[in-house]
């Protein structure tokens, strides 16, 4: 599950269920959750790769930057939305 390793650092149910629910509903949300897990995977792999050479270290480090990037939007879109239900 592609969202798994977003609903693993939230401990509470009801965040759960929004994040699931965002994840759903926002096309944008899905399309960078589903990056940042493509990306997950893809920079595993690459770790585990010995000898690292120096283009790997490179591309290594270009994925871990995106990933980071997509993670920083992910949660300010998820406590946007968060923010929005609890409003309405």
């Amino acid at each position: 599950m592609k969202k798994g390793l977003f609903l693993k650092e939230l401990t509470n149910e009801e965040d759960k269920k929004l994040f699931t629910e965002l994840y759903e509903t926002d096309e944008e949300f899905k399309e960078w959750v589903d990056r940042h897990y493509e990306l997950n995977v893809k920079t595993d792999k690459l770790e585990r790769h010995n000898p690292m050479s120096h283009s790997l270290e490179m591309e290594l480090e270009k994925l871990k930057k995106e990933k980071l990037y997509l993670k920083d939007l992910i949660w300010r879109r998820f406590k946007e939305y968060k923010k929005q239900k609890s409003a309405a």
